[in-house]
């Protein structure tokens, strides 16, 4: 099985189908957005190795989408080209027509659907890994609060002035917002591993 790249992916979401059978999807909105047209594309200019045309024929050859090769292959060729007045100019995806269409296979329905898992995968064990920094950092502040409460508390009961009094209780409190800010930050960290994990891995139904 083929390893998706992140935009090999976002095309066969593209066109993964929101309920159904999938079907024959136009792609030039998605190609548009995703790779740099040729500067030029004038009649016999080289775009033999069109980055947005390799990306289409290596899914052809893995089998992830289905659509007409031959159509594919044509683009930004001098066998395909267009008259613009009195010149004639290779046609790309924003000017082809009609509109090249794919449609994913169940091949790519499974490369989609591994990808997704793996993914899912990869950021559960990164949430993982900085909550357990988290966690550590923690620590060492609990136990750095609970020192300085203590150092402080000592100097209370060698020298119990009102000054020493109001500094004490305002060190207190401070402790005790930045306690209080790291446990909703902790509470916050565990929400969105409890919804990753319960989260669908088909994305579509």
């Amino acid at each position: 099985m083929k390893t998706l790249t992140k935009t090999q992916a976002d095309f066969l979401d593209y066109l993964e189908p929101a309920s159904g059978e999938p079907k024959e999807t136009p792609v030039r909105t998605f190609m548009v957005d995703n790779f740099d047209k040729p500067k030029d594309l004038n009649e016999f200019a080289d775009n033999d190795k069109e980055p947005g045309k390799l990306f289409l024929l290596d899914l052809l050859d893995y089998e992830l989408i289905e659509g007409d090769r031959n159509y594919v292959t044509h683009i930004c060729t001098y066998t395909w080209v267009a008259h613009r007045g009195d010149k004639k100019y290779q046609q790309w995806f924003d000017t082809l027509e009609p509109v090249a269409k794919m449609k994913i296979t169940p091949q790519g329905l499974e490369a989609l659907n591994d990808y997704r898992n793996s993914h899912l995968v990869s950021e559960t064990l990164k949430s993982v890994k900085k909550t357990n920094r988290f966690q550590r950092v923690s620590s060492v502040v609990t136990l750095i609060a609970i020192a300085i409460t203590a150092f402080i508390s000592i100097i209370s009961y060698l020298k119990d002035d009102a000054p020493n009094l109001i500094l004490i209780r305002k060190s207190m409190q401070r402790q005790e917002q930045i306690l209080d800010s790291m446990k909703q930050v902790q509470i916050g960290i565990d929400s969105s591993l409890r919804i990753m994990a319960k989260k669908t891995l088909p994305k579509k139904n």
